[in-house]
């Protein structure tokens, strides 16, 4: 009787143990949602933490929005100030991510403190088109890269801009101008030369990075023509 006891509470035990991890694992994958529109203004972004400020200044730059307003509600600075907060905010933006670093050229702002929110208004200086931020190709590794040129090569383009996720140690510049080569040695005859390939990278380093391939092309060469 003991025993049975014993192992009706051991197993009970288990069984509350058990509900407890599923719980957790629950909260730990609930998303959290860092920004959000204003309940009567959707053009106003509003966050209550530093990553929700670096989120919204992140979504305006995706959007190639050129102004905006972001209030922070209960705001908890970092820095000891809203202000010295949003300075750092603009540089990790602008230097640190990789489509920031990429399109963005610099970033103004002005805060203002009111009752219930600081509010922020920001000026997006940028260095790309909004169609151009709108075409980048957002792609998981190196070896995604290498399936979108063998793709894009045949329309001759004069440029693809991707946007790397988990960019490795192997991974470089050079690794991916040898998979445009690849690529190109993949076209079906005839074709133009490839004159030179340029990759750039922002920024510098990190595990995700803007590869920004410049392509250069020869003349077209019509069926039959020699290639001196």
């Amino acid at each position: 009787m003991k025993n049975r006891i014993l192992a009706l509470t051991l197993l009970c035990a288990f069984l509350l143990s058990g509900c407890s991890m599923l719980e957790r694992s629950y909260v730990a994958s609930t998303p959290h949602v860092a920004f959000s529109d204003e309940d009567n203004d959707p053009s106003i972004l509003r966050a209550e933490t530093y990553q929700g400020l670096v989120s919204a200044l992140l979504h305006l730059v995706g959007q190639g929005t050129e102004t905006g307003v972001i209030r922070l509600y209960q705001f908890v600075s970092i820095t000891g100030s809203a202000v010295t907060d949003v300075d750092r905010a603009c540089l990790e933006v602008t230097q640190e991510d990789p489509l920031g670093a990429w399109a963005v050229d610099y970033i103004k702002y002005d805060v203002t403190q009111t009752s219930s929110y600081y509010q922020v208004d920001v000026k997006v200086a940028y260095t790309k088109t909004p169609e151009e931020i709108s075409q980048i190709l957002s792609v998981t590794g190196s070896s995604a890269v290498a399936r979108e040129l063998r793709e894009l090569l045949p329309a001759l383009p004069g440029q693809a801009v991707f946007r790397i996720s988990h960019f490795s140690q192997a991974d470089s510049a050079d690794t991916l101008e040898q998979a445009v080569r690849e690529a190109y040695a993949d076209l079906e005859e005839p074709h133009p030369v490839l004159v030179d390939v340029e990759v750039t990278l922002y920024p510098d380093s990190g595990e995700q990075r803007v590869a920004e391939i410049t392509m250069t092309w020869g003349e077209p060469v019509l069926p039959g023509a020699e290639i001196f």
